[in-house]
């Protein structure tokens, strides 16, 4: 069965879509039913393996589902492959640092929310010795890096620290794409003047970590490609950016996803035709229509729109580096420590059912206007409804009404079993 999700706001500067291979993620409310099995854990207990519900078994069979494009009369931007019986969020967007996009960001999960698949947004940065270049939206990296140092970097953003067990092989598709469009940046460069050529490299890593989601102890693969462009005149610095996806399952199930995923190529992004089509056209009537002071105000927008999205990415990819994992510990260091914190703040969630519910799948509970308790992303802190789609944002500024089509109202937050707080 294909499925239809529309999430998110695309904006768009340039088409290089990344799916090959293929990297929510954010802005849905969907997310998976609620587990009625144990954790694993004791109260003042350690953090355990997670225990599986009957029928929640990795299946080796595939379904499809779209992302799709509000922006554009809900076209689809992308055509992701998964496991059957899991669920898909996904929005596309453009990269702020360097404008590769759009791109899908997604999360597919398993229907007892343990296993998951995640295309973190991009991230890129750049550098230029000479000129004082726009770092809006860029990571704090002023050099080109291995794969290896930028999973490094990335473990630093993660709230709380992860137990890094070791490094993973490489999926073949994903080093040859990462070549692949290396290559494509290097054709590019030939054609341009001297002083603007670029010598274009491709690195791949991937790591075994180990996190803490709640009460259990979960396993990661954390797979990254940086592609960089280096000027070859060094005083013009260059620009690179990496590329995540994370693979998420309880201890002694990671192997086999892993096996699902790479054997298949999972998720098989494929973006239609129509929609870089669509996406070219509009770029087009637009630099038509405006004059330039219009084109500079636009630009402007376009520039607080990826700041916003970038500033939502930097808070979800410590939660959505593991989803249903918010009591990480510190650092290796401090990992005993921290799986102990983890299980006291889980045992004061639990005093409340509904509540537990709603922390264990990552989820908040909201009412609108028709007073009917909603389950939501808890990656956002404000919520707003037309009455059939959600729209979230962290920006308390952030008012869809006038931006987005339809009659927008915030929600207020309740317990997980409609309650108000």
């Amino acid at each position: 069965m294909r499925k239809r999700f529309s999430q998110g706001l695309t904006v768009f500067v340039a088409i290089a879509l990344l799916l090959a291979g293929c990297k929510a993620s954010p802005g849905s409310a969907a997310d998976p039913e609620a587990a009625t099995g144990g954790s694993g854990a004791q109260p003042g207990a350690k953090a355990g393996p997670a225990t599986y519900l009957a029928g929640s078994a990795l299946s080796s069979q595939l379904t499809t589902a779209e992302i799709t494009d509000p922006s554009l009369n809900n076209m689809v931007s992308a055509t992701l492959t998964i496991p059957a019986g899991w669920k898909l969020q996904g929005i596309s967007m453009i990269m702020p640092c360097t404008s590769i996009g759009p791109a899908p960001i997604y999360r597919a999960y398993s229907p007892d929310g343990l296993m998951q698949m995640r295309g973190e947004p991009p991230m890129g940065w750049k550098w230029n010795p000479k000129y004082k270049t726009d770092q809006s939206g860029c990571a704090s990296i002023s050099k080109p890096i291995s794969a290896a140092d930028f999973l490094t970097y990335y473990i630093g953003t993660m709230q709380g620290g992860v137990h890094v067990v070791g490094t993973m092989p490489v999926p073949a598709a994903f080093s040859q794409w990462a070549t692949n469009f290396a290559g494509q940046g290097k054709q590019n460069g030939a054609r341009q003047p001297q002083m603007m050529q670029t010598d274009n490299t491709a690195d791949t890593a991937a790591l075994r970590a180990e996190v803490v989601n709640g009460s259990f102890v979960v396993e990661e693969r954390l797979l990254a490609g940086v592609v960089c462009s280096v000027n070859k005149e060094a005083m013009y610095g260059g620009q690179c950016f990496a590329r995540m996806t994370v693979l998420t399952a309880p201890e002694g199930r990671l192997d086999a996803l892993v096996q699902l995923v790479d054997s298949n190529n999972l998720p098989k992004g494929v973006a239609p035709p129509q929609y870089r089509q669509a996406v070219m056209q509009r770029l087009y009537q637009q630099n038509q229509r405006a004059a330039d002071q219009r084109m500079a105000a636009a630009n402007a927008r376009d520039a607080a729109f990826s700041q916003m999205m970038y500033s939502a990415f930097q808070q979800n990819m410590a939660r959505s580096a593991a989803q249903h994992q918010q009591f990480m510990q510190q650092q290796e260091s401090s990992f005993e420590s921290s799986m102990n914190n983890a299980n006291a703040s889980m045992n004061a969630r639990s005093t409340a059912a509904s509540d537990w519910v709603d922390y264990a799948l990552d989820q908040q509970t909201v009412v609108g206007p028709n007073g009917v308790p909603t389950n939501v992303s808890n990656a956002y802190s404000q919520t707003w409804t037309n009455g059939s789609q959600w729209y979230q944002t962290n920006d308390p500024n952030s008012n869809p009404n006038g931006v987005l089509q339809g009659n927008w109202t915030p929600t207020t937050q309740v317990h997980g079993n409609g309650a108000p707080k």
